[in-house]
């Protein structure tokens, strides 16, 4: 086995066939083989794409439609749609459809068929721009039993800094796999060039991938966004930020990545960090596996409507998603005790002052003052890997006094 690691492995390992199993084919390949241990976790990195099925104001029919559409894609006529529908609400293998006129329903599923219904398909980098709109939109269309919301007040001592908290009673997720990656896990980004070499999972491209549809629920948290941008201003925050920026650029440039792109901003790692705080507080009170609570980050600042919120919510594929421990925290007298919890553990690590020290342009990483004790969550929580955290930016620290955003509701 020591003759198949290391520099022996370059003179004793065969060449590389080419081959890939899974698709039953051979390609030309010109790269070293790499030896791994069976059973390595660095074996299989799945490629996978998650989107929160949120219902649009103007096309909640089209969403039945398409949810249903191994029901109706044989139609011919409105009569026979009528029955369809009855058949579906005696059944509810369709709920939600006995809302619309047969007429409507059969107008929708003759659009869908000529291409001309607006549904929209969006890519990777556009998803969270219509969930932001759809969740910031004052009052969210109801989809039962797929989505429900209620909007409340923010906890009152947050209000300066919170403008909006959104309890999502019943959401859906939907999770499709859309390829792998070996030894490498795929990067945090969006530009494909960037990423680790992905498998497809069949020959040609794919008229369907793998998908899992899980139900849950959620607290949806909106930051003012004056707030926000006079925070941004800080020369504290700005010289964190360098520090970041400088982590950021050494990561890339050791796995020979462009350095300028990727880093998602100093906004982005202040809400992540709150983010994984709120996790970790709330999975002390609200009954869920600490592991099942995941979190979806709003930090764009590129388009006409800057972004400044987050998402934390919970999916299962049984009943374990929608017990109601997550909405009942997210009550305004709930939250504002789970937030000040939350910044006071974070004020001190048992990792301090190593932990509040730490300045990621020194050694080339993607954290500042955040450490397993403190800031990380698990793994399947976490939508970047435990990476861009900094704690300083929202409390104050053993090394930082005047980065934190909420001291002034400290004081």
């Amino acid at each position: 086995m020591a003759h198949a690691f290391g520099s022996d492995a370059k003179r004793n390992l065969p060449a590389c066939r080419g081959r890939h199993p899974h698709v039953n084919k051979y390609e030309g390949c010109t790269e070293e083989p790499r030896t791994i241990l069976l059973g390595s976790t660095n074996g299989w990195f799945p490629v996978s794409l998650s989107v929160l099925a949120i219902p649009l104001e103007r096309n909640q029919l089209g969403q039945i439609v398409l949810d249903g559409w191994e029901y109706f894609r044989d139609a011919e006529s409105a009569a026979e749609i009528k029955l369809i529908i009855k058949t579906l609400v005696k059944s509810g293998s369709l709920p939600g459809i006995d809302k619309w006129d047969h007429n409507d329903v059969w107008k929708a599923v003759q659009e869908r068929r000529d291409g001309t219904s607006d549904t929209q398909m969006v890519s990777d980098s556009d998803i969270k721009g219509p969930e932001w709109d759809v969740l910031t939109s004052g009052n969210p269309p109801t989809d039962w039993p797929h989505f429900m919301s209620v909007q409340v007040e923010a906890p009152y001592e947050f209000r300066e800094l919170i403008s909006e908290v959104l309890l999502l009673e019943r959401l859906r997720e939907v999770n499709a796999l859309i390829g792998f990656t070996r030894v490498e896990a795929p990067d945090d980004t969006t530009e494909a060039d960037d990423r680790a070499p992905m498998a497809s999972i069949c020959r040609n491209r794919p008229e369907w991938v793998p998908a899992n549809e899980v139900h849950g629920e959620g607290i949806f948290v909106r930051f003012d966004e004056e707030a926000i941008k006079t925070w941004e201003k800080r020369s504290s925050v700005r010289s964190r930020n360098h520090n970041l920026v400088m982590g950021h650029k050494g990561w890339r440039n050791a796995r020979r990545l462009d350095p300028e792109e990727g880093y998602p901003g100093i906004r982005y790692v202040m809400l992540h960090t709150f983010a994984h705080l709120l996790i970790r507080e709330l999975a002390l009170e609200c009954g869920y596996n600490a592991a099942s609570i995941r979190e979806r980050i709003y930090a764009d600042t590129e388009g006409s409507s800057p972004m400044a919120g987050i998402l934390i919510y919970t999916a299962a594929a049984d009943s374990d998603g929608t017990l109601g421990g997550l909405v009942e925290l997210g009550k305004p007298e709930n939250l504002g005790r789970l937030m000040r919890q939350a910044l006071e553990r974070a004020t001190i690590c048992s990792s301090d002052p190593l932990c509040s020290e730490h300045n990621p342009s020194n050694d080339r990483s993607l954290h500042a003052a955040a450490c397993h004790a403190c800031s990380f969550v698990s793994e399947t929580s976490c939508e970047r890997g435990n990476r861009y955290l900094d704690r300083a930016l929202l409390v104050k620290t053993m090394e930082s006094k005047d980065a934190a955003f909420f001291q002034q509701s400290e004081s």
